[in-house]
């Protein structure tokens, strides 16, 4: 009996482990996603003030966003920026659910997030990076959007198994290697001031790790 039992346990640990497609976006999710994310660790990277102006860039349904939107607080601002209009409407029922009003959603494309020039003192990729057609155009129309010394945070996901395939095959299964954005970031003119893989461990929850790259835009 004891053999039978013991795979079986395994097969449905290692089915729970292995949740790709976990939903970690909607609302319904964020209890549980504050347990792993390192939300605070991130947003202390980002070295945001009271008043600041940061982009959440691929803001999905807002997770980070109303993270960001305390942090910055009354008289700072935080553009929600996303490619889907559906999340960005779904945000915005939450921040008028909230009463929040230092949020402005924007509509962004998957190379151009359509953000002011000159203005940002940080921005945030988490989990997005990888879905972006055009990552030299998109670095550049980020890099215009943060004053000189603003910083930029990518956060993403990849499993070990999956580490030594192409860059394409791995933005298949919807995640990216730390070396691809640390080129990418070199290439754009970023001057990288932090990195660490993993930063969070999610074997657990999707099967996967995630790494964190801070950079700065210098000039």
């Amino acid at each position: 009996m004891k053999l039978l039992l013991f795979p079986l346990s395994l097969i449905i640990f290692t089915s729970q482990a292995q949740d790709a497609w976990k939903n970690i976006y909607t609302e319904s999710a964020w209890k549980e996603r504050d347990a792993w994310q390192k939300a605070d660790a991130i947003m202390k990277y980002l070295d945001l003030r009271f008043g600041s102006k940061v982009a959440d860039i691929g803001c999905h349904e807002g997770y980070m966003t109303m993270k960001l939107s305390r942090e910055v607080g009354d008289l700072g601002k935080v553009y929600a920026v996303d490619v889907e209009q559906n999340r960005l409407d779904k945000l915005k029922e939450h921040l008028q659910d909230r009463g929040i009003q230092n949020v402005i959603t924007t509509k962004g494309d998957y190379d151009n997030p359509h953000l002011p020039a000159n203005t940002l003192d940080g921005a945030l990729i988490i989990d997005t990076y990888h879905e972006m057609d055009e990552h030299d155009a998109m670095l550049q129309q980020i890099k215009s959007s943060l004053r000189i010394g603003g910083i930029l945070i990518i956060c993403e996901p990849i499993a070990d198994e999956r580490r030594n395939l192409a860059r394409s095959d791995q933005e298949r299964k919807h995640e990216l290697d730390m070396k691809f954005a640390l080129e990418d970031l070199e290439r754009a003119g970023f001057r990288v001031t932090f990195q660490q893989d993993p930063f969070i461990n999610r074997e657990k929850i999707k099967g996967d790790n995630m790494w964190l790259v801070v950079a700065r835009r210098v000039k």
